[in-house]
């Protein structure tokens, strides 16, 4: 009994290969076009999958919650960090220095804040959202003393502060409760009334990608963009 993620994840995992077993089958195509003397001055065929509807019926055999517990103490140490860098690396970018008052009352604020998320048990995107809102608070006010000029701290920079923490304590999130679905067709078939089955209707659009190495010397600039 698979999980549904696992169940749509494999559907589109076996499209996906569908699509590369057809591109090897027209790169075998087009060797043959290029040897042939006719076919060599021809277009090559090649099939694309541009859009891939599916119908499928599922029944929701149970959910499972995921487990309460308190946090990673390890993860909450690599966001603490990750928190404090994103705030050294704008004020350098501000090209301001906080004053050991400041900086000691912004660290006290941060540890209160963490050992907080250290003894609860779970936190949801509700408690993440207002850790995050408390700790830009904090950053925004310590900036705003350091800096002389008002206009240093205005709302396009809070905002993308704000959403910098954000990424971050929603890291802390726990996973969301797994779906446990029956889908193989025999089982299905003996559950009644049909009407009772989940039928999940999906569009998939294929949208291609390529490698692209702006610098031909070096081998880090390689990378996937869309074709």
């Amino acid at each position: 009994m698979p999980a549904l993620s696992e169940y749509l994840g494999g559907l589109l995992a076996e499209i996906t290969n569908a699509r590369l077993q057809a591109d090897l089958e027209s790169a075998r195509i087009a060797q043959l076009y290029a040897s042939h003397p006719l076919l060599q001055h021809m277009p090559v065929p090649r099939f694309r999958l541009p859009n891939v509807s599916l119908d499928l019926p599922v029944a929701v055999e149970r959910i499972d919650p995921p487990p309460v517990s308190t946090p990673d103490p390890a993860e909450l140490v690599a966001v603490q960090q990750r928190i404090e860098g994103i705030i050294e690396q704008q004020l350098t970018q501000l090209k301001l220095l906080l004053a050991p008052i400041l900086q000691k009352r912004l660290t006290e604020s941060l540890n209160r804040l963490f050992e907080s998320l250290r003894v609860a048990r779970g936190i949801s995107v509700s408690d993440a959202i207002k850790v995050s809102d408390e700790a830009a608070g904090g950053a925004i006010e310590a900036i705003r003393a350091a800096s002389k000029d008002p206009a240093t701290v205005d709302p396009a920079f809070e905002s993308s502060l704000r959403r910098q923490f954000a990424a971050e304590f929603l890291k802390l999130e726990p996973p969301p409760p797994r779906v446990q679905v029956l889908v193989v067709t025999a089982q299905l078939r003996e559950i009644a009334p049909p009407a009772s089955l989940t039928r999940i209707h999906l569009t998939i659009s294929e949208e291609g990608v390529e490698w692209t190495q702006t610098n031909p010397s070096d081998a880090s600039s390689k990378t996937l963009l869309p074709e």
